[in-house]
């Protein structure tokens, strides 16, 4: 039994979905205490519960003390292999889909032999990458390594309500290849995606928010820029914007800005770009995000 702090540095939910994660994969038991200490309301959120009884499911794990707003649980994982088939998971709330999927992927990569994902929840929220950034830098990036994954996004999801429903197809990893990448390169293309609810279309807000990332990005850029506009049936109102950098060198860099209330489209445009441009100043080959997602036993953000 590997014994780990929950309140470790930001004592957030990373700790959590990396050492779960992991035990999956190196078959070794945990028990994770002083789960988010630090934060104003300790303990197990619905989001990383729901995603934590689903792995517990696939992998016929042991637990104890799995429950919401729980501070404290051990998980011991009983299946060596994972049998094909589809999974569906509903995660209750507008919590983020693509944080089930730093559990979630992985495992199935590694111990899965043809799994088919179906999860409830949201695309696009606060604190964690638009479920885009998957099929656009992730799965692209991982193809690489040996990786075979598709994403399909059937219903987009906000907060409050979520009601973001996805489909992700995994299948095992074989004779993987390890990748390098410590060069960044010079960019070669840039990629806008503005989304925006059904119900904000009278604003046009797709349109704002992409022309003012556009008019940033075009004056510190002379590449082509592939742009992709989107209105959406959701449940809640929303609107995103994902950018990204491809370079000469293989890379993929990204940011993104979601709207809220008060945010005008040009904000979020405005936000999005300055973001992206910071990005690539930094001249690292590898946004933060994809650190995270892909080492996140070396990768710690204290606050």
């Amino acid at each position: 039994m590997i014994e780990i702090p929950g309140d470790y540095l930001e004592g957030g939910g990373q700790i959590i979905r990396t050492a779960a994660a992991l035990s999956c994969i190196t078959d070794r038991p945990i028990r994770i205490f002083n789960i988010r200490d630090k934060r104003p309301n300790p303990g197990i959120k619905p989001q990383l519960f729901y995603t934590l009884r689903a792995l517990s499911s696939l992998v016929h794990a042991d637990t104890s003390g799995l429950e919401l707003h729980s501070t404290e649980f051990s998980f011991c994982p009983r299946a060596r292999a994972i049998g094909n088939g589809t999974y569906i998971i509903d995660l209750q709330t507008s919590g983020a889909i693509g944080l089930a999927l730093q559990v979630l992927l992985p495992v199935a990569a590694f111990h899965g032999n043809g799994i088919i994902f179906e999860i409830k929840g949201g695309t696009c929220g606060l604190g964690a990458v638009p479920i885009d950034y998957y099929p656009l830098v992730v799965f692209p990036f991982l193809f690489r390594s040996g990786l075979r994954a598709r994403l399909n996004i059937y219903k987009r999801g906000y907060y409050p309500k979520g009601g973001g429903l996805v489909r992700v197809e995994v299948e095992p990893l074989k004779n993987g290849t390890p990748l390098s990448f410590i060069d960044q390169g010079h960019v070669i293309s840039l990629g806008i995606q503005s989304v925006a609810s059904e119900q904000l279309r009278r604003h046009r807000v797709v349109f704002l928010q992409s022309r003012r990332a556009r008019e940033i990005l075009e004056s510190r850029f002379h590449v082509p820029i592939d742009e992709n506009a989107e209105y959406a049936d959701t449940c809640s109102p929303g609107s995103e914007i994902n950018l990204y950098a491809r370079t000469d060198t293989g890379s993929i860099l990204w940011s993104d800005a979601r709207g809220e209330h008060g945010k005008s489209p040009e904000m979020v445009g405005t936000e999005a770009s300055e973001q992206l441009i910071q990005e690539i100043s930094a001249g690292a080959a590898l946004t933060f995000d994809l650190q995270i997602i892909l080492f996140p036993g070396l990768v710690y953000w204290e606050e």
